[in-house]
C-alpha cells in the first residue's frame, strides 16, 4: 500500500484525533495527514477537467506540501464546510467575497468527487460531510430500511399525545402556563443524548456494536440508501426494545472500537487498486 492517509476535519475534532493516532504506528503505508477547513482555504489549488470529464488536482498548502491526486490513499472526510472569505458578512464587497466562498466549496467538492473510490464519508456537491441529507431525512430512510426508529412527529396541542415514552420528549412550541393538556403545539422528538444507550457504527462491511447482530444487514441496506458507508446509530431504550434516535452521517468516534475499525477501514481502502490520474 501507498499514499497519504488523509484527514480533513475541523479543528478541535476529537473523534479525527483518535483516528490519526490510531492510523500512525501502523507501517506499510504512506504519512497520515490531518487538514483543517482553513488549510483548505489558504491552500493554492490547480484543478483541471478533461474533455472526457476526469479532474485531476495539485494542492500547495500553506507549509509548500505538494498534493497530488496520485499521492492519496485513502480521505475521511468529515469537513463541517470551508470559512468564509474575509468580508463576506458585510461591506462594499461583500457580494464578490460571498462569491468566492461559494466557488472555493464548489472547488473542494469536486476535487473529492473525482476522488471517489478512496473517500470515506459522504461525498456531495456542498464538499461538506453532512451534504443535503438532514437528519430527519436520515432517520426516515433508517425507518424505511427495517430499524426501529423513535417516533417523531407533533400536534396541535400537548394533551393530544399523551405521557413521552421512553426515548422520546415532547417540545412545546411556546411557553405557555396552562400545563401539558393547553392548546399549545408541540414537537414529539427523540430524547436527549443522555438518553442514549448504545451505538452501532457502519464501516465500510463491518458493522461493529452491540446490536450488529439483530441490525446488521439493514445498516447495510440504509449505507446503500445514504450514499455513504461510514455512519453511526445511536439507540435509546423503550418498552419495546431500543430504537434509534440518530443518524450520525458524521460518528463522533468517541468509542476506541469504532476509532480502530475506521483507521482499519481507512486502510483497507487505500490499498484498493483504484485507478489513479495520470
Amino acid at each position: 500500500m501507498s499514499g497519504t492517509l488523509l484527514l480533513l476535519a475541523a479543528p478541535g475534532d476529537g473523534g479525527a484525533a483518535a483516528v490519526a493516532r490510531a492510523l500512525s504506528p501502523r507501517g506499510g503505508h504512506g504519512d497520515v495527514l490531518t487538514l483543517t477547513p482553513a488549510d483548505l482555504a489558504r491552500a493554492r489549488w490547480s484543478h483541471r477537467v478533461n474533455g472526457g470529464g476526469e479532474a485531476s488536482t495539485r494542492i500547495t498548502l500553506p507549509t509548500g506540501r505538494v498534493l497530488d491526486d496520485r499521492t492519496i490513499g485513502a480521505v475521511l472526510h468529515r469537513l463541517p464546510g470551508l470559512p468564509p472569505a474575509a468580508g463576506a458578512e458585510n461591506g462594499p464587497r461583500a457580494k464578490d467575497a460571498l462569491y468566492t466562498h461559494s466557488e472555493r466549496q464548489a472547488l473542494v467538492a469536486s476535487w473529492l468527487l473525482s476522488l471517489a473510490p478512496r473517500v470515506i464519508g459522504l461525498i456531495s456537491a456542498y464538499g461538506t460531510a453532512h451534504g443535503t441529507v438532514s437528519r430527519t431525512t436520515a432517520l426516515v430512510h433508517a425507518e424505511q430500511c427495517g430499524l426501529p426508529v423513535a417516533r417523531r412527529g407533533g400536534a396541535t396541542r400537548g394533551g393530544l399525545v399523551g405521557r413521552p415514552a421512553p426515548g422520546e420528549r415532547h417540545v412545546p412550541r411556546l411557553a405557555w402556563p396552562g400545563g401539558p393538556g393547553s392548546p399549545v403545539p408541540v414537537d414529539v422528538l427523540p430524547a436527549a443524548p443522555a438518553a442514549y444507550h448504545d451505538s452501532l457504527l457502519v464501516a465500510g462491511d463491518r458493522v461493529i456494536g452491540p446490536r450488529a447482530g439483530d441490525h446488521g444487514e439493514r445498516c447495510k441496506r440504509l449505507a446503500d440508501a445514504l450514499g455513504t458507508r461510514h455512519f453511526e446509530l445511536r439507540f435509546a431504550p423503550r418498552a419495546t426494545g431500543a430504537v434509534v434516535t440518530d443518524v450520525h452521517l458524521c460518528p463522533r468516534l468517541d468509542d476506541p472500537l469504532h476509532v480502530e475499525a475506521t483507521a482499519s477501514f481507512m486502510v483497507a481502502v487505500a490499498e484498493q487498486p483504484t485507478r489513479r490520474p495520470e
